[in-house]
């Protein structure tokens, strides 16, 4: 009797043993399955985030080179590429006349803003003088010239040209970022303009 209750205790030992080998092996395999499929996912983050940024920035680069040859189509407009989007420069005798904010030529504003609506992104516009004062009862100095000049600019293009007023916004610089030399004429005529920084969603 007590032989067969030894013997049926090691039958259970053993079928006890069995199992729990059986579940650590289980237990491996799914450690190892789950550590597989983490890299899995890792890497396939990886490769749709590179995917995302590569289809990304061709779309953006397509967009920013389809708005600059719009905007280089009008007369006097010069545009280029910046980072996250293009700047158009416009000479202020195609938009005012010498220490006004009056708007002058606004068939060829009314041009560039349905070029703009094309855009999906932000504009600012940005006013810019040379460093003589101005000599206006209305404008204390270059500040406010090149301020109210931007603002003109955006309340035109949202009034006139239906473009969204929250894509737009307006600021003013005076004679504090010149890109020519004040010193001669021709750099002041350069450093007088009016800025369009349209960025690229």
């Amino acid at each position: 009797m007590k032989k067969h209750i030894q013997h049926s205790e090691i039958q259970t030992r053993t079928w006890q043993m069995s199992f729990n080998d059986l579940l650590t092996v289980l237990l491996t395999f799914f450690i190892l399955l789950v550590s597989v499929s983490n890299i899995h996912i890792n890497k396939l983050q990886d490769l749709s985030v590179s995917a995302a940024g590569a289809f990304g920035s061709k779309i953006n680069e397509d967009q920013r080179t389809d708005l600059i040859q719009a905007m280089s189509t009008v007369d006097g407009i010069n545009a280029y590429p910046i980072d996250g989007g293009i700047s158009v420069v416009l000479p202020d005798t195609l938009v005012y006349r010498s220490g006004s904010a009056d708007l002058i030529h606004k068939d060829l504003l009314r041009q560039l803003g349905q070029r703009l609506k094309s855009s999906t992104g932000s504009v600012r516009i940005e006013g810019h003088t040379d460093n003589i004062p101005v000599a206006s009862s209305v404008f204390p100095s270059n500040w406010e010239l090149s301020t109210q000049r931007a603002v003109n600019v955006v309340k035109f293009f949202a009034i006139e040209c239906g473009i969204d007023p929250a894509n737009l916004s307006a600021a003013g610089y005076a004679d504090s970022r010149p890109v020519a030399s004040n010193d001669s004429p021709e750099g002041r005529a350069l450093n007088r303009r009016v800025n369009m920084i349209i960025s690229i969603k």
